[in-house]
């Protein structure tokens, strides 16, 4: 039987162009959507009403000389171009299965494998309260953990309860917004510690905003500058520590279905210094280039992806290069 770290090693390994972006690593998962999976696949739908499609991976793994075929096949089942089920398969055993609902969101996860330690994840909606809930259940049956988000009348988080088991509380976190929908303050409580979080905005007359202070527990933790370009679609984000000096800078460029992401450091001596440290680079939704470098500025590596269409305009080839080399192949099967 395959261990579960081995499925989940490669389920990242298989995705992990969806899984690229130190930003979106940062933000708060408020839907449950799998990590593990690409959202643009399940959210996206497909053209030609397919029944189903399937995913086969060649790539290079970590001990591996050629391009190899992946144990793990990905197959989507489909209705009214909609995804509702996803099942990773391995030797025609399914070790996993992710079902969603009507509007794409998850409902459950299960594990086929021996050694996972929640096989059943569950996943409620309230609509009326506007609550979601994940339920992990040991194989027992047992509730695990327990997670609820709530949210306002504007679907913004007010709150997030971390239990163990069903009604043990472990933390929580509670959210107040402003009239723009910006975070105002926040309280985290757990482990008998609290820590009061305090957000201090400026705003441009036309509602854009300016720059953001963080406190924590009254004193100043960070502060953020935004600049934007009204001739061009350039915006810039500096970042400030408590000392004042600038950390990072993270500048977008939109142009059309164009993208492109940079994210900097200033070097803490001579912070006129600035170092690029990742880029992506997007048409649409699809990452087309990813290039990292050291803080230092030091050259790391530049990945590259090329797609092939079928008529009906759904991606069925998808190649990854790393420094011009080719280390993965996607080939995409669709069941009509």
């Amino acid at each position: 039987m395959i261990s579960l770290s081995r499925i989940r090693f490669c389920i990242a390994t298989l995705l992990f162009l969806c899984l690229f972006g130190y930003a979106k690593a940062q933000e708060q998962n408020i839907d449950f959507f799998p990590p593990e999976l690409s959202k643009a696949l399940i959210t996206q739908p497909t053209e030609g009403n397919p029944r189903s499609y399937t995913i086969q991976t060649q790539e290079y793994t970590d001990k591996a000389t050629h391009i190899s075929l992946s144990e793990i096949i990905q197959e989507y089942l489909l209705e009214n171009n909609r995804i509702y089920q996803v099942n990773l398969n391995a030797r025609k055993t399914t070790l996993a299965s992710y079902t969603f609902d009507s509007l794409i969101r998850i409902k459950a996860i299960r594990y086929f494998t021996d050694d996972a330690p929640t096989p059943w994840i569950f996943y409620q909606y309230n609509d009326i309260e506007n609550t979601k809930t994940e339920l992990r259940l040991r194989r027992d049956s047992t509730v695990y953990t327990k997670t609820v988000l709530t949210f306002n009348e504007n679907d913004l988080l007010i709150s997030r309860k971390e239990y163990f088991g069903e009604s043990d509380l472990k933390s929580e976190q509670r959210f107040v917004y402003n009239d723009y929908g910006d975070v105002e303050s926040e309280v985290s409580l757990g482990n008998q510690n609290q820590n009061n979080y305090v957000y201090k905005y400026q705003y441009s007359s036309d509602g854009n905003k300016l720059m953001r202070q963080k406190f924590n527990n009254e004193k100043l933790e960070s502060r953020v500058e935004y600049q934007y370009f009204p001739d061009s679609s350039v915006q810039i984000l500096t970042e400030y520590g408590f000392n004042k000096r600038p950390k990072s800078q993270n500048l977008t460029v939109l142009q059309d279905s164009l993208r492109v992401e940079i994210v900097g450091y200033f070097s803490s001596i001579d912070t006129t210094e600035y170092r690029s440290s990742f880029k992506e680079l997007y048409v649409g939704e699809d990452l087309l280039e990813y290039e990292s470098r050291t803080i230092n500025g030091v050259f790391v590596n530049r990945f590259k992806t090329f797609y092939e269409y079928d008529s009906h305009g759904n991606w069925i080839k998808r190649m990854t290069y790393e420094n011009n080399k080719l280390i993965k192949v996607e080939n995409r099967l669709f069941r009509h």
